[in-house]
C-alpha cells in the first residue's frame, strides 16, 4: 500500500479494533484478507468493518469471530464465486448454530473445493480427499441425491456459487429420503465437516442467512456510528 492508502487503512483499522473489540494486529490481518480476497480498494475498506460490526451487533455472533471465519474461508470462497457479503451471511448463520466460526469458516472452504473437485489443494490442505472425483462425476451425483433439483453449473455452463448451490440444496432437504441427504453430506462436506454443513443449510431453511445476507449489503454507516458512541465513553476519553 501507498502511504496515503496506509494511513487510511490505519485509520479504519483503528475503528475496526474499538467496535469490533480486537487487538490491533488481529484488525489489520481481517482487514487485508477480506481485501486481497475480494479484491477491495483500501478507499472501500470501511464497508467490511460496516458489515462485521452490523453482523456482530444483530446475529448470535460477534465481528471478533467472524473475522476469524473470514480468514479461514475468504480465498477459497471468492474463488468459488461467492462476494464477501454472501460469505459473511453463511458464516453469520452457520456460526448462530455451532458458535464456532473459526471451524465454520474452514467448512465452507472445504465444501466449496470439494464441490470444484480440487482433490490436490484438499491433500496440500490435510483435509479428506479420497473420495472426490471428476467434476462432472460430482455434478451427476448431487444432481441425483437431489432428485434432479440442485445442479452446480448455471444454464451457461459455469460454476455456481457455493452460496447459490447451498440455497438451492437447502430448498430440497426436507423433501429428500435420509439416505440422501447423508449421501449428499458426504459428497459436498466428507466424513469430517458434515455437521457444520448440515447446520449451514439449517440457517439457510430458517431464512437466517438471508436475513445476514440483507443485513451486510445493508451496514453502510454502522462501523461510524459506533465509533462515535465510542468515542464519548470514558475508555475513549482516557486512551
Amino acid at each position: 500500500f501507498d502511504i496515503d492508502q496506509a494511513s487510511e487503512l490505519a485509520q479504519i483499522s483503528s475503528i475496526y479494533s474499538n467496535v469490533g473489540e480486537v487487538d490491533d494486529a488481529t484488525a489489520v490481518s481481517d482487514l487485508v484478507t477480506a481485501m486481497k480476497s475480494f479484491n477491495i480498494e483500501a478507499s472501500d475498506s470501511i464497508t467490511i468493518v460496516d458489515s462485521l460490526n452490523k453482523l456482530g451487533n444483530e446475529f448470535a455472533t460477534d465481528s471478533a469471530a467472524l473475522g476469524e471465519g473470514l480468514k479461514k474461508s475468504a480465498s477459497a470462497l471468492s474463488l468459488a464465486g461467492n462476494d464477501i457479503n454472501q460469505t459473511l451471511a453463511m458464516i453469520t448463520g452457520g456460526t448462530e448454530i455451532t458458535q464456532n466460526a473459526s471451524e465454520m469458516g474452514n467448512a465452507l472452504k472445504v465444501l466449496s473445493m470439494r464441490v470444484r473437485g480440487m482433490k490436490g489443494e484438499l491433500e496440500a490442505l490435510g483435509e479428506e480427499y479420497e473420495n472426490v472425483e471428476s467434476i462432472s462425476k460430482i455434478q451427476t451425483q448431487i444432481l441425483n441425491q437431489t432428485n434432479g433439483a440442485v445442479n452446480i453449473f448455471d444454464k451457461n455452463g459455469n460454476f455456481k456459487s457455493t452460496y447459490e448451490i447451498l440455497k438451492g440444496i437447502s430448498k430440497v432437504w426436507s423433501d429428500i429420503s435420509q439416505v440422501d441427504q447423508a449421501a449428499l453430506l458426504e459428497t459436498i462436506a466428507g466424513k469430517q465437516r458434515g455437521n457444520q454443513i448440515s447446520a449451514l443449510i439449517q440457517a439457510f431453511q430458517s431464512g437466517q442467512i438471508e436475513k445476514a445476507y440483507e443485513a451486510s449489503v445493508n451496514s453502510a454507516g454502522s462501523a461510524m456510528q459506533e465509533q462515535e458512541r465510542w468515542m464519548e465513553s470514558l475508555e475513549a476519553k482516557t486512551q
